[in-house]
């Protein structure tokens, strides 16, 4: 094959089926065209097209703009007036809360400093994991395989020695099958650490994608709060909860037929001292104001649909969020030369020409989540558990493989500017020919970064608990600290290394389909990657593979 410059000829090829190039960069001849032409005596080289912006399933980015509308509508034209009608409710004369004596100093300051080092020193570790995987990819891949069949065993051991024999004998046959597996995808391991390092490369040419994939982050902490108000303004507020005094349980009318007098009775509030302590029956849908037991109700029909809110939103920001890593990388993978603002343009199409493509793909995902949720309460009935637990498996299962299916067509959607059903069609068309090589290259990248994520973690909440001795806090604070830390690193190294997981998934996409933009742009990186897939094909490489 004879690799150009930087315009993209392709001889012998109809033009017209590249007339929707991608919004990226170029229209791109896929692989199997270039090895037809470069048997034919063909030449490939780089052209620029210029196609018209199109904006894909606009009927969905309409219909959650609007669904967004009413949320925030719900929110603040609801939810809050409820929301601070309870709090005045409960801070009246009639209602007194008596806090539990207690010596104890919290030290909060100290507690927030440990808790921000935590965070911060999490956001390192990430980045420097990322580093880490674009020097060593295969290395790392290797070892947390390895770590992983360790620990089960580990784990089966110290059941075993403790009389736990079910523990241990689950323990020992996840290692046994996880040992199996890593033997028999060794091959594969070559191709998924260059995937891994190529990935890392790529995402670290732009910093700004993980700004981006913490804005994400902050997005979707606001989105639930958004949500949580809306929510509140649907419930609807009845004076017929049930509450209950020493002996029985009782209609709320008899708590208010005094005036109200309260202490704290446990985790609930005392509201008739005369008659005996009455309280409310507490719950996640009961409060008390007024001097009375107030339930919110809510029809399952709303409760349904307040669960598809929920999923959609969150689904919706970290699919853009993906987009936005892969048209970012797509953008290193076809251009040499890096001078524009990829970052920002990948932003700008998956928030307008993309942007129902993303919608009807996490609509998708966010019905089946919520059906799941609806189905995981019902079965709290002991009516029919064991049929809606298969259900629930099954949609579970079902749900799994649409998240992995949008994980690719979200690629093609950010990298070819394709509609979400185009876009279907493309990752078929993958799975078909690549489907297992996919599969088993993203389980062992996976495996990888949910080591980081656990390593990070670890890290993160023992510099928590250093911090915390050198303080001088007790020994519950130093508890405390550990567990913040513990937590804080995992969160933001699952954050950063979220961006690597959708670069990984993209230079996939990009070498199925198009390795020669790589071998042109960056031949030293292209060789890499052919040489390990050469490894794992035992072929002349990406020409006969592809």
């Amino acid at each position: 094959m004879q690799y150009g410059n930087s315009n993209v000829k392709m001889h012998g090829v109809p033009q017209a089926k590249f007339a929707q190039a991608t919004p990226v960069q170029t229209n791109l001849l896929n692989a199997k065209q270039a090895h037809a032409l470069h048997s034919q005596g063909g030449h490939v080289q780089q052209q620029q097209a210029a196609p018209a912006k199109k904006y894909n399933d606009v009927g969905f980015a309409v219909l959650f703009w609007a669904h967004l509308a009413l949320m925030v509508y719900l929110g603040v034209a609801k939810g809050l007036p409820e929301l601070n009608g309870t709090a005045d409710s409960t801070s009246t004369a009639d209602y007194k809360y008596v806090a539990p004596d207690t010596d104890v100093a919290v030290p909060g300051t100290e507690i927030m400093g440990g808790i921000v080092i935590c965070l911060i020193v999490g956001i390192c570790l990430a980045l420097g994991y990322v580093k880490l995987c674009l020097w060593w990819g295969e290395s790392l891949i290797h070892t947390s395989t390895r770590c992983m069949i360790g620990i089960y065993f580990i784990f089966g051991i110290l059941f075993f020695s403790s009389g736990y024999m079910g523990g241990a004998i689950l323990c020992l046959i996840c290692g046994g099958i996880t040992c199996c597996w890593y033997s028999c995808v060794q091959r594969h391991i070559p191709f998924a650490g260059q995937n891994l390092a190529v990935s890392c490369d790529a995402a670290s040419q732009f910093p700004t994608l993980f700004v981006v994939a913490f804005g994400a982050l902050l997005m979707n902490m606001v989105w639930n709060i958004i949500w949580f108000l809306a929510i509140v303004g649907v419930v609807e507020p009845s004076k017929s909860a049930m509450v209950t005094m020493p002996g029985g349980t009782y209609d709320s009318q008899l708590c208010t037929s005094v005036p109200a007098y309260s202490t704290e009775f446990g985790d609930n509030e005392c509201t008739d001292e005369q008659n005996g302590c009455c309280y409310c029956a507490l719950d996640s849908t009961t409060d008390f104001r007024e001097g009375a037991c107030y339930s919110s109700t809510m029809t399952q029909l709303t409760y349904f649909g307040m669960l598809v809110s929920f999923y959609w939103g969150s689904t919706v920001i970290s699919n853009v969020m993906h987009c936005v890593t892969a048209g970012a990388v797509a953008t290193w993978w076809f251009k040499s030369d890096v001078r524009s603002t990829p970052v920002f343009d990948s932003f700008y199409r998956a928030m307008t020409t993309s942007f129902g493509s993303i919608c009807l793909g996490s609509l998708l995902v966010a019905i089946l989540k919520a059906t799941r949720q609806m189905l995981r309460e019902a079965r709290k009935n002991r009516n029919a558990q064991m049929f809606l637990c298969i259900i629930e498996c099954c949609l579970s299962f079902i749900e799994s493989l649409l998240e992995y299916f949008n994980r690719y067509a979200f690629c093609y959607v950010a990298i070819y500017g394709y509609d979400f059903k185009v876009a279907g069609k493309a990752v078929f068309d993958l799975f078909r020919s690549k489907g297992w090589t996919t599969i088993i290259n993203d389980d062992l990248i996976d495996t990888a970064l949910s080591f980081g994520c656990m390593g990070c973690g670890v890290l993160t909440g023992f510099i928590g608990w250093s911090y915390s001795v050198s303080i001088g806090v007790s020994s519950d604070y130093q508890l405390v600290l550990f567990i913040c830390g513990l937590i804080a690193g995992f969160a933001m190294s699952q954050v950063t290394l979220n961006v690597i997981s959708s670069a990984v998934a993209t230079v996939f996409v990009c070498f199925a389909e198009n390795p020669a933009a790589l071998a042109n742009t960056r031949p030293q990186r292209f060789n890499q990657l052919n040489n390990a897939w050469k490894t794992y094909q035992g072929d002349n490489g990406y020409v006969g593979a592809f």
